[in-house]
């Protein structure tokens, strides 16, 4: 089995400072989006998440709503102002397991680890999921879906 890396944008926070949380619209975001993927059978093998609170909330809720023993891991280097090649080299240096793995940040950094990853340009509004397979070495990927909030509403 592959690993397949789900990109997650924090749910819609009130502000961009790193204590800001998730306003009522955002936590619906990612509760809508923990319905489909309960839906789907989606299994985390392992999560991520960027130190600000907006991630780290929107982390602990999809898992929750998982119902997934995984717990989110912090990783500074995915913060916003994080770059793409150093977030991929931690991500890669936790020896990802195979199966899918959470991973929760920020605009810019999420796109650019896409592009990096795959060579397409995909925007992420808040509570947009990115799903990429990765290649043996995890130095490329196949983009294999994105699931943006307004197909999960309800």
């Amino acid at each position: 089995m592959l690993t397949q890396l789900a990109l997650l944008r924090h749910g819609r926070a009130a502000g961009q400072s790193s204590d800001a949380d998730l306003v009522p619209e955002g936590e619906a975001q990612i509760r809508a989006l923990g319905r489909r993927l309960v839906a789907e059978g989606f299994v985390a093998a392992a999560a991520f998440s960027s130190p600000y609170r907006r991630a780290e909330r929107t982390a602990s809720m999809l898992l929750a709503a998982l119902v997934s023993a995984a717990r989110p891991t912090t990783l500074r280097e995915l913060a916003p102002d994080g770059e793409a090649g150093a977030a991929l080299d931690a991500l890669v240096a936790t020896q990802l397991p195979p199966g899918r793995v959470l991973v929760v940040g920020h605009m810019p950094l999420l796109g650019e680890m896409t592009m990096r990853l795959t060579g397409k340009e995909i925007s992420f509004s808040p509570g947009t999921l990115v799903e990429i397979e990765l290649a043996p070495g995890a130095a490329s990927g196949r983009f294999v879906r994105r699931l943006v909030p307004e197909e999960l509403a309800s």
